[in-house]
């Protein structure tokens, strides 16, 4: 570090943030489609460049000046994805739910693959050992789950439907009826894994709710089970 200028300081700290950004992004600490991304790569060009000025080099130059116009035509972007891109309030539980974290644009195109359904008391939604053809979310109503014609687990709103077998179009493991008159959405099971091929913040979005929410219906299921055998039957 003896004899380092000035400007090749500022040089070595844009080195630093490119390659902390880079790392953050690449181990899921930071998005890439974000303010903080795109402002510190914007800080880094600005570091690098003032470095030039102690021994120029044009295409070094070139390099940073595109580096900063292309992260401020990103936060452009993200801007305007905010003040336009607006959610209902059903949608954003549904997504807060189904994906959560999920940056505007790729929610509305998770939103733009599905569609609502109004399904009545004592309507079949899932057969057992069938396979399921959509990701669901349970907006209103309630469901019960049946394992072999026994009654194992009560569902209600902000229940997600289907999230076992989207992904690999295999059969249901139980069946599942509308116990109370109920609203959900509907994302098509093929569809969606096409989605989720080609789009890594969905699918990492998806990834985390199904976890939490298998988490959520073991846990349920046990506590339900339970009471059964001890002569209890839940409310619904």
């Amino acid at each position: 570090m003896d004899g380092m200028t000035f400007a090749g300081a500022f040089g070595l700290l844009g080195v630093i943030l490119y390659i902390a950004a880079y790392a953050a992004m690449q181990v899921g600490l930071v998005r890439g489609q974000s303010y903080l991304y795109a402002g510190t790569n914007i800080i880094a060009a600005i570091c690098v460049l003032f470095s030039l000025t102690e021994n120029y080099n044009q295409s070094s130059a070139l390099i940073q000046i595109m580096w900063i116009v292309i992260s401020v035509v990103g936060i452009a972007r993200l801007w305007i994805i905010e003040k336009t891109l607006k959610f209902t309030e059903v949608e954003q539980r549904l997504l807060d739910t189904l994906a959560p974290g999920l940056p505007k644009d790729q929610g509305r195109k998770l939103l733009d693959l599905g569609e609502w359904r109004t399904m009545r008391s004592g309507e079949l939604l899932i057969s057992e050992g069938k396979s399921v053809s959509f990701l669901g979310y349970l907006e209103a109503g309630a469901l019960v789950v049946s394992k072999s014609g026994v009654p194992i687990l009560s569902l209600g709103p902000g229940a997600v439907i289907g999230e076992i077998t989207y992904l690999d179009d295999s059969p249901a493991t139980a069946q599942i009826n509308v116990l109370d008159d109920a609203s959900i959405f509907c994302v098509d099971a093929e569809r969606l894994r096409d989605l989720v091929v080609r789009n890594d913040s969905i699918a990492n979005a998806l990834e985390r709710s199904i976890a939490r929410t298998l988490r959520g219906k073991l846990q349920t299921t046990s506590e339900e089970l339970r009471d059964v055998t001890s002569g209890f039957v839940p409310h619904t």
